[in-house]
């Protein structure tokens, strides 16, 4: 029981730092600096690793549930094609491999999900954490003077970086933190429950100015298109109300530090959005556009290296191998394509493809059908932990289309442990199903099992 009480805590404070400090926590290994430092994520997967003979019984519950069928495929394809890379490639096949890594905290959060308590404390934390992502990401403006004070990190790739306000994931945690207080009808000062959402993602435009972020709250919409209309058509509206009035603070003369430098108007956004397919570079969205046709080039690339062979077509180039010779500004190798997709198309070829969106599929409808069941009994507290989860999980998905956001484990790590949350809620509610009658649930009869540790 110790043992589980501490992987909980473990769990839920190593996201919580993943969720706020971003790229800076991901740099930190044991010992510090050098290449040769292993992260905290290898070490908490060691860690359940070394733990596995207390979660066996858990087993048959997560194959009940879970699509064991591709994950072991693609755990078992994968981290042999790993082990290649390593004695081929030496330490960076393992670094490549850190999706492949990530993705355990799949049973991770499968197995924490069964600690006693582990619902309530998942709530108030669920909660939490969204309502400190967003007064941190507020103050995005004022990263470079906050970020001079922060403690400072070494990288592998001889580069040192600030442990806060670094804001790699953009505006993820603001518009999560967003859902969050929509879903949950939150008033701040008496508002309206749209009205501080609906600033927050206008926010999140203006100055993030990421063409990721356009995409990200086109997925919102209909997210809450397709669970709660009338909230989308409010959220909606109180968007584009907030779009405007951050439109004319600009013109008054507001002065933000934005990503980009650029005063927010109807201009930029329409030449800012067309930018994501490389229209209009020609002045302020430039750069985005150039970087858009850079992206093109590294695909394209990567497009005839793995089809030079069948034998590449079909298993991938593996691990080891820098998918872009392109070097950052500090002469680090650019390793990943900027396109989680195109990475595992690259590293594990169409097996790996096929068999990763064979997973994504299945864990969808497990995600969908677990919230028909939680209507069905009236659990709104855990349907809302289930909807902002999955606005969390759609958001990257939206991120992985231009950046390598399932290649750093401060996405990836988060978006992995959530689904194996919900796996472990779509098992107690499959389990009480079978055990309750005809006339239907209890209201939220399925916690208590829920909270068993032993299967």
């Amino acid at each position: 029981m110790r043992l589980s009480y501490l992987r909980l805590v473990l769990i839920l404070s190593l996201l919580s730092a993943y969720f706020i400090a971003e790229h800076g926590f991901m740099l930190v290994r044991i010992p510090p600096g050098g290449q040769f430092g292993v992260p905290l994520a290898e070490l908490t997967v060691l860690a359940f690793v070394l733990t596995f003979p207390w979660d066996v019984a858990k087993v048959g519950s997560f194959a009940q549930v879970a699509p064991i069928t591709p994950l072991l495929i693609w755990w078992g394809f994968g981290f042999t094609k790993a082990a290649f890379g390593f004695y081929h490639h030496g330490i960076w096949a393992i670094r490549d491999a850190s999706h492949l890594i990530d993705s355990l905290f799949i049973w991770i959060g499968f197995v924490v999900a069964a600690t006693p308590g582990f619902l309530s404390a998942f709530s108030r934390w669920l909660r939490l954490i969204c309502n400190i992502g967003v007064v941190y990401t507020l103050l995005f403006p004022l990263r470079e003077q906050l970020a001079s004070w922060a403690p400072k990190v070494p990288a592998p790739g001889g580069y040192a970086a600030p442990l806060l306000f670094s804001y790699t994931a953009g505006a993820l945690m603001l518009l999560t933190g967003a859902v969050r207080l929509v879903l949950d009808g939150v008033r701040v000062l008496f508002l309206h429950p749209i009205v501080v959402p609906a600033l927050l993602v206008a926010y999140a435009l203006a100055v993030f100015q990421a063409r990721t972020t356009y995409l990200q709250v086109l997925a919102l919409i209909f997210l809450l298109a397709c669970f709660r209309p009338r909230v989308a058509l409010h959220t909606s509206m109180g968007l584009l109300a907030g779009i405007v009035v951050l439109f004319a603070l600009f013109e008054a003369g507001l002065d933000i530090n934005t990503r980009l430098g650029q005063k927010f108007t109807l201009e930029f956004i329409v030449n800012h959005f067309a930018a994501i397919w490389g229209g209009n570079s020609e002045g302020f969205v430039s750069g985005p556009a150039s970087g858009t046709l850079q992206r093109l080039q590294w695909w394209s690339k990567i497009w005839s290296d793995v089809t030079s062979e069948p034998g590449n077509l079909l298993f991938g180039l593996g691990y080891g191998v820098p998918l872009t010779e392109f070097r950052y500004h500090n002469d680090t190798l650019v390793r990943e394509p900027h396109n989680s997709t195109i990475s595992i198309f690259a590293r594990l070829g169409v097996l790996g493809l096929i068999t990763f969106f064979w997973i994504h599929i299945v864990l969808a409808r497990i995600f969908f059908r677990s919230l028909r069941r939680l209507s069905h009994i009236g659990d709104e507290i855990w349907r809302v932990n289930l909807l902002v989860m999955g606005a969390y999980i759609l958001f990257v998905w939206m991120l992985t289309i231009g950046e390598d956001g399932l290649e750093k484990p401060f996405v990836a790590i988060p978006f992995y442990c959530f689904w194996g949350i919900i796996l472990r809620v779509a098992y107690s509610l499959q389990v009480c199903a079978n055990r309750e009658t005809e006339r239907g649930y209890a209201l939220n009869a399925w916690q208590p099992l829920a909270a068993r540790s032993g299967r």
